[in-house]
């Protein structure tokens, strides 16, 4: 009875310890289990990741692509030509102030860029602004371009004071068209947008009166750009803008424009006389180089006004000529001489024009009042011992402008 006593006694503690044995097995299972399934999920940050622009070989291959420009590292230690997927497009849309979802200004200045604000040159190329028109919607750098275009043009013409937009559009289209040049072109329209933007920005700057400087060193850009980015003319809309169709514009409006040269041998002459002056004050190569351009430009005016507006179109490229540190040399602003020899060239387009041509309309998309302004303000900002060289530019500049003010709408 012992014995069956404690046998009985025994048995709950035996039964409960195994029914814990088994509990506790029955856990670590499935807490296995548990492992196995959080195992399965991906850990956030670690392993494979898709590279999503990576180039054509990595994507074939399977492998992550590190994504190096020109080429990535893959590619270039297994010889490979290295060619990146188009970037995605970035639908943007005009640029507005940061309190309308819709700018209204803006509108008129796109509407007016097609009208009559996109460059004129060369002749018989509207078409082809029409279609740089419809390629801004992708690329944002570009709308702010010949928005800001656009906006100086109408300022200058006295459709209202757009000024402040103006410089808002350019600002943000330089940074925009910076941050493009830095990246290589996929496309042929990632190349005629950066092209098209430096040629909006460039003829704006010549719609500044403070923008002389400013102007030479966006037409050196835009001659760089052109030979960076137009390689292959037949896939470019810009394949028609070359050096030969700006000269043909000019002998087509100088043949149906030209008046004569009657009447301006004395202007002329005063013009050579000053640069006597000047001469020997010209010391680099640039200089001298737009010395004898001028010289060479005064006398055939009287000679023929047609080759010597002929001759005047390549002048406008001759800062493209200049080695890099040649033209930071020309344009630094105490190059005083630079700056004498810059007013002069541009009073003498200013006699070509006001001489040779029938019409009010620019050549070069210059107003009157603004090369007036840009060599009146090169004057106030030379020494005093300079103002001699500046007598006969600064002189016809104040005598135009006052013609000008002076004049009845």
């Amino acid at each position: 009875m012992a014995e069956s006593s404690d046998s009985a006694t025994d048995s709950p503690p035996e039964s409960a310890s195994m029914r814990t044995s088994e509990d506790r097995e029955s856990t670590v299972a499935a807490d296995e289990d548990t492992k196995r399934i959080v195992r399965r999920k991906p850990v956030p940050g670690k392993g494979h990741r898709k590279s999503r622009r990576g180039c054509y070989n990595c994507k074939r291959r399977r492998v992550k692509c590190p994504e190096g420009r020109p080429e990535c590292q893959h590619c270039s230690r297994m010889g490979l030509a290295c060619v990146y997927p188009p970037p995605p497009k970035i639908h943007a849309t005009l640029p507005a102030t940061p309190t309308a979802g819709l700018d209204l200004d803006h509108l008129r200045f796109f509407h007016h860029f097609l009208v009559s604000a996109h460059p004129p040159l060369p002749s018989g190329v509207s078409t082809v602004w029409h279609s740089v028109a419809a390629l801004a919607h992708e690329y944002e750098f570009l709308a702010s371009a010949i928005l800001a275009l656009s906006a100086q043009h109408l300022t200058l013409l006295g459709g209202g004071d757009f000024s402040v937009q103006s410089l808002s559009l350019r600002v943000s289209a330089i940074s925009g068209l910076n941050d493009a040049l830095s990246r290589p072109c996929v496309t042929p329209a990632d190349a005629d947008a950066r092209y098209a933007a430096v040629v909006a920005l460039t003829f704006q700057s010549s719609y500044m009166d403070d923008a002389m400087m400013e102007f030479l060193a966006l037409l050196r850009g835009w001659m760089l750009v052109s030979t960076a980015l137009v390689p292959d003319p037949e896939r470019s809309i810009f394949g028609g803008f070359t050096r030969d169709a700006f000269v043909r514009s000019m002998r087509m409006r100088v043949v149906e424009e030209l008046g004569g040269a009657a009447g301006c041998d004395g202007v002329v002459e005063d013009f050579c006389a000053s640069l006597r002056v000047v001469a020997p004050r010209c010391q680099s190569v640039a200089e001298l180089k737009y010395l004898a351009m001028m010289e060479s430009i005064a006398q055939k005016i009287k000679i023929s006004p047609l080759d010597a507006c002929l001759e005047i179109v390549p002048c406008y490229a001759m800062t493209n000529k200049m080695t890099a540190e040649e033209f930071s040399a020309f344009t630094d602003p105490q190059n005083y001489i630079a700056q004498i020899l810059l007013a002069h060239f541009f009073m003498l387009d200013y006699i070509l024009e006001m001489y040779a041509f029938g019409s009010d309309a620019k050549p070069f998309a210059f107003q009157k009042q603004v090369t007036q302004a840009w060599v009146i303000r090169a004057a106030e900002k030379l020494p005093i011992s300079y103002q001699k060289y500046m007598i006969w530019p600064l002189g016809l500049a104040k005598m135009e402008m006052a013609a000008c003010i002076q004049a009845p709408s």
